[in-house]
C-alpha cells in the first residue's frame, strides 16, 4: 500500500515538472521570435545596450534571443507631426500664435541614427527631438513679414516654412518632410481690436467720401440745371425782343403806308375813320357835335 502511493507521488511530481518545461518552453519560444508591420522596421540590441542588427529589420518574422536581447520599433510610414499654440513674431513686434501639421517619412537608412545615435535608444523622444527644428523654422519665417500682410501672404510664409523645415530636418536627421501645412493663426486680442477699428475707420472715411461725390454731384447737377433754366430764360427774352422789334417796325411800316395814303388822297380819311370807329358818339365835344356823312361813304342799300 505504501509503495503504491510513494508511485503515485513520483508519477505526480513528474507530471508538474513536465507542465513546468513545457510551460518554460512555450515562454522561451514566444520570446524568440517577432513580428515587422509593414509600417515600420526595427533594430535589436544585445541586454539593451550593443546593437546586434547591421541593417534596419523590415516586415516579417524575426528571432531573437529571449529575455536577453531587447527589440526596438521605428514607425516608417508616413506621420503627421502637429505643433499647436507656437508663438512667433513678427518685423513689427507683434504676437501671432499658429498652428502647424508636419507631414514626414523616416527612410531605411535613417532609422538606427534616430534609434540609437539621436536622443535616448529607441523610438521614446521622435516628436521632441523634430520640435525644436520646426519651431525655429517656424519662427524664422514669421520674422520677415509684417502681422498687416502675413493673410495676404500665407500661402507664401507657408511655402517657406515647408523649405526650412524640410531641409533641416533632412540634414540634421535624415528626415523626408513631405509637406507642411500651416492650419490656424492666431492674433492677439489688441492686434483684432485694432483691426476692427481700422476697418470701422475706413468704412467711415468711405462713407464720407461717398457723402461729398453725392454732393458734389448734386451741386453740379445745380448748376447745370440752373444754367440750363438761365439759358432759356435769356432766350424767352430775347425771343420777345425780337418780336416786339417786328411789331414795332410793322406797325412803324402800316403808319408810314397810312400816312402816304392820306396825302396822296384826302378822302381817305374819312374811310380810315369809319374802318376805326366803335360806333359811339364822343361824350365832350369842343365847339358843338361833330356831324359824320354817312351816306357818302357807305354805299346804299337797295
Amino acid at each position: 500500500m505504501l509503495k503504491d502511493l510513494t508511485v503515485k507521488s513520483e508519477s505526480h511530481s513528474g507530471l508538474i515538472k513536465l507542465a513546468a518545461i513545457a510551460i518554460v518552453a512555450i515562454v522561451v519560444l514566444s520570446g524568440s521570435f517577432f513580428v515587422v508591420q509593414p509600417s515600420e522596421m526595427a533594430g535589436i540590441r544585445w541586454m539593451g545596450g550593443k546593437v546586434v542588427t547591421a541593417e534596419p529589420l523590415g516586415p516579417g518574422v524575426h528571432f531573437k534571443v529571449p529575455l536577453i536581447e531587447t527589440v526596438d520599433r521605428l514607425q516608417t510610414s508616413r506621420s503627421i507631426y502637429t505643433l499647436a499654440g507656437l508663438d512667433v513674431y513678427t518685423n513689427d513686434n507683434q504676437k501671432v500664435t499658429i498652428d502647424i501639421s508636419v507631414i514626414y517619412q523616416i527612410p531605411g537608412r535613417s532609422v538606427f541614427n534616430l534609434l540609437y545615435k539621436i536622443g535616448r535608444a529607441g523610438a521614446v523622444d521622435i516628436d521632441s527631438t523634430l520640435l525644436p527644428v520646426v519651431r525655429d523654422r517656424a519662427l524664422e519665417a514669421f520674422a520677415k513679414y509684417n502681422t498687416l500682410s502675413i493673410s495676404d501672404q500665407r500661402a507664401q510664409i507657408t511655402a517657406q516654412m515647408r523649405n526650412a523645415i524640410s531641409q533641416g530636418l533632412g540634414s540634421l536627421f535624415g528626415v523626408d518632410v513631405i509637406d507642411v501645412q500651416l492650419t490656424g493663426i492666431h492674433y492677439s486680442p489688441v492686434f483684432e481690436a485694432s483691426i476692427e477699428q481700422a476697418v470701422k475707420a475706413k468704412a467711415d472715411a468711405v462713407q464720407a467720401e461717398n457723402t461729398v461725390a453725392r454732393a458734389k454731384y448734386e451741386g453740379e447737377q445745380a448748376t447745370v440745371l440752373a444754367a440750363a433754366h438761365a439759358k432759356a430764360a435769356v432766350e424767352a427774352a430775347q425771343g420777345r425782343a425780337d418780336s416786339q422789334v417786328i411789331e414795332a417796325n410793322a406797325q412803324a411800316k402800316a403808319a408810314e403806308t397810312i400816312g402816304a395814303a392820306l396825302r396822296a388822297n384826302p378822302e381817305y380819311t374819312k374811310f380810315y375813320g369809319l374802318q376805326h370807329w366803335n360806333g359811339v358818339l364822343p361824350s365832350v365835344t369842343s365847339g358843338g357835335i361833330p356831324l359824320i356823312d354817312l351816306g357818302k361813304s357807305a354805299p346804299k342799300e337797295n
